[in-house]
């Protein structure tokens, strides 16, 4: 039981280190996404000759996806805030545990969005176009 708790308590410590990063590079205090191709898509669209299927399909996402993830993001801001306060204010270990795990599911639930936009983009793209995406992102990295 104890082997767990402390897993919980490092994965809570490093989501703390991450945390200050971002906040100086976006003014947020999330994670950074650890793939993030859609803005490569959208800066290479010209480029990338996508057919009216394509477009179509990838307009059905950017309709839906990024308010979901903003809506996430919102709560994984709101269950950090709540973990700090509980930290700051000797909440009880159990308490401060139970934060540290809902924290660590929504980064979770972050990092799977993130994955799927990646199989819907190698679902909707040519394996050129793909490539010409990952290129991009990596080149920016």
């Amino acid at each position: 039981m104890k082997s767990n708790a402390s897993k919980l308590v490092v994965a809570a410590l490093a989501l703390t280190f991450i945390a200050p990063v971002q906040a100086m590079a976006g003014g947020k205090d999330l994670p950074p996404p650890i793939v993030e191709l859609m803005p490569h898509v959208q800066k290479l669209a010209p480029d990338l000759n996508l057919s009216a299927e394509q477009q179509e399909r990838l307009d059905r996402w950017l309709a839906e996806a990024p308010a979901k993830r903003r809506e996430l993001e919102q709560e994984y801001l709101a269950i950090q805030q709540k973990l700090r306060e509980a930290i700051l204010e000797r909440e009880e270990r159990i308490v401060r545990e139970e934060l540290i795990a809902k924290l660590a599911d929504k980064s979770k639930q972050l990092i799977q969005m993130r994955s799927l936009c990646v199989r819907m983009l190698e679902d909707t793209l040519s394996d050129e176009q793909y490539e010409q995406v990952v290129a991009s992102y990596r080149a920016d990295l």
